[in-house]
């Protein structure tokens, strides 16, 4: 549910970065260039500097100027799971320099202010590549997840993390996720008494489990059909989503449908947001990118939009080359000891049948307020039926 790149701050000026980047305690920038990338939720510049003076002996930075999406949450959930990463695991990704999580600061926008990768991303190359190469790329990836999984958080917990009063340490923050409704969305489709915590589950500490989440979740869109005018249709199906609710947390479910371990997810892991050096013929990987949309969760939803290992191309023949690498990747975690990890990736039959009734009431409460989909919002409405009678109601 993303909002256009439209939404995206104006051009900066070199003169309004370069009096930011002073205030931060770095030194002048040798040279200030906006970098032409598709990115839905910020613009990027690269930031160079005279190698004598560059910080953290790196001469270029790479500075992510924020737009007005989800304001704060999304800033801190990046700095908060990143500083995360680079405490827990060995996972290759940027160092942050600096960060505001706040427009009060000389370019009136938030921004993270990050060491620049080496490499490529695979998507740019993946034509390229050797099945070897892909192969050797899909097990360096293996052992990245192999240890997120090995970090499972007790107590568990779905959402984000963040950083608290100047602790190093982060702390569980509220959840967040592209499907979210966001501001611009909210002030082009809803009235001004709406905002992100009424239309999306907000709690600042995430929530206990599986189930919490969800029902955290179908709140928000018994809150939406029963506020926005073109969902009036599925306001019959109230009464029904309030059992639906109950019935997650009754004894006859809860403990089946939270039977499920957590750990932190990227969840957005297609080859634009890996980095590789192109030289090296072992294709090591040199960085993972973007991570302000990752987060505590269950493990069977670590990879929800299908993301993993795909180019960024839409043929069928990128989908069933996406679907071949599935494969590989199933092979290399069988030859790495890892087929529990598989499993803890499956969804059993109550969790399945929870979540495609929460994904499709996402689904009409997303696309009719945009006068979308019409044609499809029908079908979705029979299979969130049929869900909810598994549980009886």
């Amino acid at each position: 549910m993303t909002a256009s790149d439209t939404s995206l701050s104006p051009p900066l000026s070199p003169d309004s970065i370069t009096e930011l980047i002073l205030s931060l305690d770095l030194p002048t920038p040798s040279q200030i260039e906006p970098l032409q990338v598709s990115a839905a939720f910020h613009s990027i510049y690269l930031i160079h500097f005279d190698p004598s003076t560059a910080p953290s002996n790196s001469p270029t930075l790479v500075l992510r100027v924020s737009g007005p999406h989800l304001p704060s949450i999304k800033t801190l959930n990046e700095v908060g799971i990143m500083t995360w990463i680079r405490q827990s695991t060995q996972i290759p990704i940027p160092e942050i320099i600096r960060y505001s999580a706040t427009s009060n600061n000389p370019i009136g926008h938030e921004f993270t202010l990050l060491t620049r990768a080496q490499g490529t991303s695979i998507d740019k190359i993946y034509d390229t590549l050797s099945t070897y190469q892909k192969t050797l790329l899909v097990e360096q990836l293996t052992d990245h997840l192999i240890e997120l999984h090995s970090h499972p958080f007790t107590p568990s917990y779905v959402g984000g993390l963040t950083l608290q009063n100047n602790n190093p340490i982060p702390v569980p923050g509220p959840p967040i996720d592209e499907t979210f409704w966001q501001t611009p969305d909210i002030t082009k489709y809803w009235t001004s008494s709406e905002t992100l915590s009424s239309l999306n589950p907000a709690n600042p500490t995430g929530y206990a489990n599986y189930t919490s989440y969800n029902t955290a979740c179908m709140e928000r869109y018994i809150h939406a059909i029963a506020t926005h005018p073109s969902l009036s249709a599925y306001r019959d199906l109230i009464p029904r989503f309030h059992a639906f609710i109950a019935a997650l947390s009754s004894p006859d479910h809860v403990d089946e449908l939270n039977d499920v371990k957590y750990v932190l997810a990227h969840k957005d892991l297609h080859f634009a947001n890996i980095m590789c050096d192109p030289a090296d013929p072992d294709c090591r990987i040199t960085a993972i990118l973007d991570w302000e949309f990752s987060g505590v969760v269950p493990v069977p939803r670590w990879n929800p939009p299908r993301a993993f290992l795909w180019n960024m191309k839409w043929s069928e023949e990128d989908k069933a080359e996406q679907t071949r690498m599935e494969g590989v990747f199933e092979e290399v975690c069988q030859r790495k000891g890892a087929g529990g990890m598989l499993e803890e990736m499956k969804l059993n039959g109550k969790q399945e049948v929870m979540q495609r009734v929460v994904n499709h009431v996402r689904a009409i409460v997303e696309v009719c307020p945009r006068g979308q989909a019409a044609e499809k919002v029908g079908g979705w409405r029979r299979v969130v039926e049929e869900g909810m009678g598994v549980f009886g109601v």
